[in-house]
């Protein structure tokens, strides 16, 4: 009897396999399906009509120009064991949308390649020069223009390198958990980020200081404060281009150097540009219910992320007691 139920729980329990591998193939191929639609026609420039890829010094120096007069950003990253160590692979960049665009226009989104680019992404300035033998397309990788000296805030004709941007206090910085990309950003290639929001400690204030005063013992993540926050056209736009985000952890937990593969996939690009389309929507309806006191607090803890992530690991001495 217990041979003849053991075997019935075990044809039960490989039908329930079969079952939810054929879903998630049915989900991912969905998934390609909507990404193709989603990027037809293609907008000329831009990655499967979604994004700028950022991946060569002609792009570099377009994406500063473009980012040369603005004073939001919002900003997102990509890696392997993503921190201090690891690798930063991609830097999601996002200008806040001119102040005359409609509500529901998406920021522009540029996706900048730093596994193409390496230190040079963060360095060079438009009109840099180049070291002689490198093209133009192809002249990047370990190339590196003279590190900043300073936060790079009074540029007279705003051209300034990433690095400057970064740093400039008067320029401010939309992050949701700004935790690993400050790690990345600080211990990989030195950029020690002023001016940031961390818009999960805005979610948090927001809880405790907003309309609804409500206890507050947890943060959530940013898919949950989209859901939560997003007006509803906006809500309805995130829910129905979004890239399934647990389909997506599951490929880069079997495949460590997802982010490190190029060209990029349609599905990397959606999920790199979905993580920052929507931040500028999210910082103005906090601001808009946090007061000045309460908001200074959230960009006051923001920096205190910020710096908790430039602290430098001091190994323990091995055979040493206290």
């Amino acid at each position: 009897m217990w041979r003849s139920f053991l075997r019935i729980f075990r044809l039960l329990f490989a039908t329930m396999a079969s079952i939810r591998q054929h879903l998630e193939k049915l989900a991912s191929s969905m998934l390609s399906g909507k990404l193709q639609i989603l990027s037809a026609p293609e907008k000329p420039g831009l990655a499967y009509g979604i994004a700028q890829i950022v991946d060569n010094v002609e792009s570099l120096e377009h994406m500063l120009k473009s980012l040369s007069t603005a004073k939001q950003i919002a900003l997102d990253s990509e890696g392997i064991s993503l921190g201090r160590t690891g690798k930063l692979c991609l830097l999601s960049v996002a200008p806040a949308p001119a102040p005359d665009a409609p509500p529901e226009m998406p920021a522009p989104v540029f996706l900048l390649d730093v596994t193409s680019l390496s230190t040079l992404a963060f360095t060079h300035k438009p009109g840099q020069p180049l070291p002689p033998g490198r093209g133009s397309r192809n002249r990047s990788r370990g190339a590196a223009g003279p590190a900043s000296s300073g936060s790079g805030c009074g540029n007279p004709n705003g051209l300034r390198c990433l690095k400057e941007m970064l740093e400039c206090p008067s320029v401010t910085k939309l992050f949701y958990d700004v935790r690993c990309d400050a790690e990345a950003l600080y211990h990989q290639h030195g950029v020690s980020l002023k001016g940031v929001v961390d818009l999960q400690l805005s979610e948090v204030a927001y809880r405790r200081y907003g309309p609804v005063v409500r206890r507050v013992g947890y943060v959530i993540g940013l898919s949950k404060a989209l859901e939560s926050y997003l007006a509803p056209e906006l809500r309805e736009r995130w829910q129905t281009t979004a890239v399934n985000k647990r389909l997506l952890h599951e490929t880069f937990e079997r495949d460590p150097m997802y982010w490190d593969r190029r060209p990029l996939s349609q599905e990397q690009v959606r999920y790199a540009a979905d993580d920052v389309l929507y931040l500028h929507h999210l910082h103005r309806e906090f601001t808009g219910a946090l007061t000045p006191p309460v908001f200074e607090r959230v960009a006051l803890f923001s920096q205190y992320r910020v710096e908790d992530s430039q602290y430098e690991v001091v190994p323990k001495k091995e055979g040493v007691t206290g």
